[in-house]
């Protein structure tokens, strides 16, 4: 996804709740506000070097005999806090939601570290800086290697990407045991959220590791990513269901005012200079042919319903009504915990 296109969806992100950090020395933010019975875990993975926050919310009911069911959310910064209130009122099916992110919209050391500030930039950390941060560090977690034949000009997109199979190992290594050792969890009942590149992460997970998780939900997922590159796992993930090695519970969603391809406008690219233009046609001309936001989506959801699978497997599509790419998240994020986990059941006095 290009700058032109990035950039207004990462602002508004950077402008939605999001919790207080755990120390005031490198707030940039004041975060006043707070979600009653949450925790924060900061740790640097020993797989990539990457430092991470984990954003927990406990629900207020006491944990089930097997343990809470827990719902895992890519990019948390952006959808903790949907996430951890369309929860609670699941009420008696309440999930732990854990967000996980690495606090670039907050946390000066990350921006310092990861923004490319130049040597000049000695002021204040502005929102340009942020969104620098937070553009490399979820773009490298989210995405697959991508080759060289499709690569765009360095100028338009972010170069640092590919580590999305480290991510999925310290999910599975570093993160959900630090879960399971601060709250009661049901191993056997968990769901992976992402949207965006997260959505594309979520079916990575899906055909590498069908088994890490119950439930698996890709939002507006960026199938398109190195020419559908991620597709290349389906048919192993497709035989496994078949053969009963797997039985996940899949949900696929998008906007339906979303755009087929994140394809920046005409005029973007008319206002470029000629040597920028030669370098960015050639690009965009091979995208327009990769998988498009509603009809890739619907289309790899039905051939995965379409699979005969054991006793469990299901696979469905949800398409959201007048939401375009920012938008879709904010539904699908709750309709992924309902997909998941059930809804509420509403208790009336007599």
């Amino acid at each position: 996804m290009g700058k032109s296109v990035l950039r207004p969806l990462i602002a508004a992100l950077a402008l939605m709740a999001v919790p207080a950090l755990a120390s005031d020395d490198n707030r940039i933010w004041p975060a006043e506000v707070s979600i009653p019975n949450t925790r924060q875990i900061q740790f640097t993975s020993a797989i990539n070097g990457e430092p991470y926050t984990l954003f927990v919310s406990i629900p207020f009911i006491p944990a089930p005999p097997g343990g809470y069911p827990v719902y895992y959310v890519l990019d948390g910064e952006a959808y903790f806090s949907t996430a951890a209130t369309a929860s609670l009122l699941l009420q008696e099916n309440a999930a732990v939601v854990v967000g996980i992110d690495h606090l670039a919209f907050n946390d000066r050391a990350v921006i310092e570290k990861y923004a490319r500030r130049k040597p000049s930039d000695t002021g204040p950390i502005g929102t340009d800086a942020m969104i620098n941060a937070y553009n490399r560090l979820r773009t490298h977690d989210l995405t697959l290697p991508v080759a060289p034949a499709h690569r765009a000009p360095d100028w338009f997109e972010p170069s640092r990407n590919g580590g999305v199979d480290d991510f999925l190992k310290i999910i599975e290594t570093e993160i959900k045991p630090r879960i399971a050792a601060l709250v009661s969890v049901d191993a056997a009942n968990q769901a992976l959220y992402g949207h965006s590149l997260g959505g594309l992460a979520v079916v990575r997970a899906l055909f590498t590791e069908p088994n890490a998780f119950r439930s698996f939900i890709a939002s507006s997922p960026s199938l398109w990513w190195d020419g559908d590159a991620v597709l290349k796992g389906e048919e192993k993930f497709a035989a496994a269901v078949t053969a009963g090695r797997a039985a996940p519970r899949i949900l696929i969603t998008a906007g339906d005012d979303e755009d087929e391809l994140p394809i920046p406008p005409r005029a973007f690219v008319n206002s470029l200079p000629p040597d920028k233009q030669a370098e960015i046609v050639p690009y965009l001309k091979m995208r327009s042919s990769w998988s498009g936001m509603v009809s890739g989506t619907r289309a790899l959801a039905a051939r995965l319903a379409a699979l005969d699978g054991a006793k469990g497997y299901k696979a469905e599509y949800a398409l959201m009504m007048g939401e375009d790419h920012p938008t879709a998240a904010l539904v699908s994020v709750g309709r992924g915990l309902r997909f998941a986990f059930g809804g509420a059941r509403f208790k009336f006095d007599k």
